[in-house]
């Protein structure tokens, strides 16, 4: 009789929707803290942790950010290199803080050559146009030309250095950031539309170029198109690769680098 009175109260209990504490299964409200007991109620607890997430991610990418552009002691090649691989540890991190849902976007499927010669000369062509663009409204509005080849010229494998930094590091970590861990999240939190357009926002206030903006949300958003399209990563890593491998081919032929 004892065993069934027991049994009884357990069935009776159930966790809370925010902090899981036990509590009755007709109660409205946890008494331990306050919070309604509803299926809306354990929606938006799960939204507001994604939220939480998402700002903890981006309050540490640009801290990182703003200490790389605004401190002069950190422009150097060695802190820059610095802040590239912390930066890339920060998105593994936590983009594997939920691998059991995160890990589905980094299976190619359907892989497509044909997909992946279109997405990659689009970026190519992509780059042309922006890289032409912002020359002429660098020489238009400033009167000079700025490049990244300076960071790294001074080093042995300075052409090397700066692919690396500029085109595989970016490809990699800041789609496994953005398009991986943050529209993931998002995507939890808003509709596909939304999701798609804060990431690129966010993404593109990362870079502290106001000038670039008018090249980086519309690049973010067709690589944020492109990975709710295939549900993969590796088409968007790919594009990013190739537009940024673009600039650097670019910058090295007019110095005469290569």
């Amino acid at each position: 009789m004892n065993d069934i009175i027991v049994e009884q109260e357990i069935t009776d209990q159930q966790n809370c929707v925010q902090c899981s504490e036990a509590i009755a299964a007709n109660s409205r409200y946890c008494k331990y803290c306050g919070c309604v007991q509803s299926a809306d109620a354990a929606v938006s607890g799960k939204k507001w942790d994604k939220i939480k997430q998402v700002a903890l991610f981006y309050s540490v990418d640009i801290a990182i950010c703003c200490l790389a552009q605004f401190i002069h002691t950190f422009r150097t090649l060695v802190w820059s290199l610095f802040f590239d691989v912390l930066m890339a540890i920060i998105a593994v991190a936590f983009f594997c803080s939920n691998w059991s849902e995160n890990k589905s976007i980094l299976v190619w499927r359907n892989f497509s050559i044909l997909k992946l010669i279109a997405y990659g000369t689009i970026a190519v062509l992509g780059s042309l146009i922006v890289n032409y663009s912002v020359t002429w409204l660098n020489q238009s509005l400033f009167s000079r030309e700025m490049y990244y080849y300076g960071l790294y010229s001074k080093h042995r494998y300075g052409k090397e250095l700066m692919v690396f930094s500029i085109a595989v590091m970016p490809a990699l970590f800041e789609e496994l950031g953005y398009r991986g861990y943050l529209l993931q999240n998002l995507l939890h939190i808003v509709d596909k539309k939304q999701a798609m357009f804060i990431t690129a926002f966010l993404f593109a206030i990362i870079h502290m170029s106001f000038i670039s903006l008018f090249w980086l949300i519309p690049f973010a958003l067709l690589l944020g198109y492109v990975r709710v399209k295939e549900n993969t990563l590796w088409y968007g890593v790919f594009m990013h690769f190739c537009f940024n491998l673009t600039v650097c081919v670019l910058e090295l032929w007019k110095l005469g680098v290569i």
